[in-house]
């Protein structure tokens, strides 16, 4: 009598196989400041002098006379220059012939390339931005009493996260005449907000019990709450042990006004400025474009994949972000 194994031999499926990689709304990079398409590699951006548009200068005026005038000045122009980021794949004329049919060699190559390119440019925007120091104001968490320039952290009792924040918003309006309009946290901190009692005590009659980010963003009175929750691979290929970790320092929090599109006079807290090559772009200008080239190699008897991206993050106007350093406790775990 025929086993079971000379009736059926394994093979793959043809319409399923897992993959390990980020949700997209994890990534949060070409969400938070606005892409600046440019034509050249290179350039440089206008800065009017910030003071002279603040300035209490009209003056009553009598018949006959001039009015009172004045003008304004230039800062230094800002710079930008657009580095290339790129990573490729390869597969040989062999694995063309022999895969399975739930391989797309081109697909897989394709999808395998562009995720570099994120997870690179999400490094990078936490690299320029999500870090102390470099905003115009950075508050520290203290466990004890907090002192001048601190606040007490959000998963201690008592804590207010909403009237912290609130309260870091005039120093933003202070420097800069400007409403900050987004709000960015890790995953830690995003979890210990849905669990606080000043959060929940807002929705407590109206929800139920389910805290996301669209409510969260209410809370906080601004229009963008975007939680930085990307992870990588720390460790080379190859390496004896393989560690993930988040790409966001886990402990802090940025608030932020972010121009919702590149435009004239307006500061923003920061802007991408990214090198947008008709003669390999088109003119779409679309916001996550990322150049695919494919070609064959004769050196290799292989077909190589090639994702490429211009792009230059820029910290525009300092005075427009307020960073919570240690918002919540160091070592607090997303379990705890």
């Amino acid at each position: 009598m025929p086993t079971q194994s000379d009736l059926h031999i394994d093979s793959l499926l043809s319409n399923l196989s897992i993959a390990y990689m980020n949700e997209p709304s994890s990534y949060i990079a070409d969400r938070v400041f606005p892409v600046v398409l440019s034509s050249k590699q290179s350039d440089k951006y206008a800065k009017y002098e910030k003071y002279a548009w603040f300035r209490d200068e009209a003056q009553k005026r009598a018949p006959l006379t001039e009015s009172a005038g004045g003008d304004y000045g230039m800062d230094t122009p800002g710079t930008f220059f657009c580095d290339e980021y790129s990573f490729h794949k390869d597969y040989a004329d062999a694995d063309i012939d022999n895969a399975d049919a739930v391989f797309n060699l081109d697909e897989d190559s394709t999808q395998f390339t562009t995720e570099k390119l994120k997870i690179k440019r999400e490094r990078n925007w936490s690299a320029n931005y999500f870090v102390v120091d470099i905003w115009g104001t950075t508050l520290k968490g203290q466990t004890d009493t907090p002192g001048a320039g601190e606040y007490g952290v959000w998963d201690a009792s008592g804590s207010t996260p909403i009237k912290d924040v609130m309260a870091a918003k005039p120093l933003i309006r202070l420097a800069t005449g400007l409403e900050p309009n987004t709000l960015v946290v890790s995953e830690r901190v995003h979890m210990c907000l849905t669990e606080h009692t000043d959060v929940l005590d807002r929705y407590k009659y109206t929800q139920a019990g389910i805290i996301t980010e669209q409510l969260l963003a209410k809370v906080f009175e601004v229009q963008n709450y975007y939680v930085a929750k990307a992870v990588y691979a720390t460790a080379n290929e190859g390496a004896a042990t393989q560690t993930m970790a988040y790409i966001a320092d886990q402990y802090g929090a940025l608030l932020v006004y972010a121009n919702p599109r590149p435009s004239k006079r307006r500061p923003s807290g920061g802007y991408t400025f990214r090198w947008n090559r008709p003669r390999y772009n088109g003119a779409s200008g679309e916001r996550l474009q990322t150049t695919i080239k494919k070609w064959y190699e004769q050196k290799i008897a292989g077909t190589r994949i090639e994702a490429s991206i211009f792009e230059d993050m820029r910290l525009v106007s300092s005075a427009c972000g307020v960073f919570f350093k240690d918002a919540i406790a160091l070592g607090r775990t997303i379990t705890s």
